[in-house]
C-alpha cells in the first residue's frame, strides 16, 4: 500500500441539468480509499480518508484518540495490510504546551482567503476540507482531506512529527465547529480557531469550556467571535 504526497481527483462522467435541459458532461471527484490502521500490531480502526500522507493522519489520529502519548517517539510505514504504527522509544517535548497569545483583528481578516490559495484540489472539486496552522501570516502546517476530521488528525500527526509548537498560531478551518473539532482543536495546542463556517451550540459550548477563542464566519473583511474575545486586539 503506498499514499501519495498531495490529494488526489479524477474525472468523472455525469448528467448535467442547466437551464430547463440536460447534457452529458463530466466532474472532478475527490479521490477516497478504505484502509486499516495499526498499531502496534493491532488493528484499531477501519479508516476513510483522502488517500495522501496516509502516515501523517494515522500517527494523528493515535494522537487524538489518546493511543500514543506525548513523549513516545514513534514510526508510521505502509503494508499490504494498511498503515502501522509502532512505539519507538522517546521523544523531546515542547517545553509549554499553551502560551499566552493574541491576535489583531487585521492579521485574522487577512486568513479570510487563505485555504483559497493552499488549495488546488478545493477548486478543481470543492470536495475537501481544509485546515492551516497559521502564525504571523507564515503557514506552520496544511493538510486537506474528505473528511474534517481527518484534517485536524492529519495537522496533530504534523505538529507531533515535525516537533511545532502551536502556542502562538490560529487554527485556520473551512469547515463547521462542532463540538468534536474544537475538542480535537484543543489537543492541538492552539488558543484561537477561525473558521470560514459557522459553529454549532455544543461547539461554542465546547470552546468556551476549553479556553478557545472560537472565530466564525471568517472573510476577509469580516468575522463573529463566540467565545473569549479577549484575544483579538482591535486597533
Amino acid at each position: 500500500m503506498r499514499g501519495n504526497q498531495t490529494s488526489s481527483c479524477r474525472e468523472y462522467p455525469c448528467l448535467l441539468y442547466r437551464k430547463g435541459g440536460t447534457e452529458a458532461a463530466s466532474a472532478m471527484v475527490s479521490d477516497e480509499i478504505a484502509w486499516d490502521l495499526w498499531l502496534n500490531d493491532c488493528c484499531v480502526r477501519h479508516m476513510t480518508s483522502s488517500p495522501h500522507e496516509l502516515d501523517v493522519l494515522a500517527v494523528g489520529y493515535c494522537l487524538q484518540q489518546g493511543l500514543i502519548k506525548d513523549g513516545q517517539a514513534v514510526r508510521a510505514f505502509y503494508e499490504n495490510r494498511g498503515v502501522s504504527v509502532a512505539v519507538v522509544g522517546i521523544k523531546p517535548t515542547l517545553a509549554s504546551k499553551r502560551r499566552p497569545m493574541t491576535v489583531t483583528v487585521e492579521r485574522l481578516c487577512s486568513y479570510g482567503t487563505l485555504l483559497d490559495e493552499l488549495s488546488a484540489a478545493h477548486h478543481m472539486t470543492h470536495g475537501v476540507h481544509e485546515g492551516a496552522l497559521v502564525q504571523d501570516g507564515v503557514v506552520l502546517a496544511y493538510a486537506e482531506d474528505v473528511s474534517r476530521y481527518n484534517v485536524l488528525d492529519r495537522l496533530a500527526g504534523e505538529v507531533y512529527l515535525r516537533n511545532i509548537d502551536t502556542s502562538q498560531a490560529v487554527l485556520v478551518f473551512s469547515g463547521r465547529v462542532p463540538q468534536q473539532v474544537a475538542e480535537k482543536a484543543s489537543v492541538l495546542g492552539v488558543s484561537c480557531i477561525a473558521s470560514r463556517a459557522m459553529a454549532t451550540s455544543a461547539g461554542i459550548e465546547a470552546a468556551a469550556r476549553l479556553g478557545l477563542t472560537l472565530v466564525c464566519a471568517l472573510r476577509s473583511d469580516s468575522f463573529r467571535v463566540f467565545a473569549h474575545e479577549e484575544r483579538i486586539i482591535v486597533k
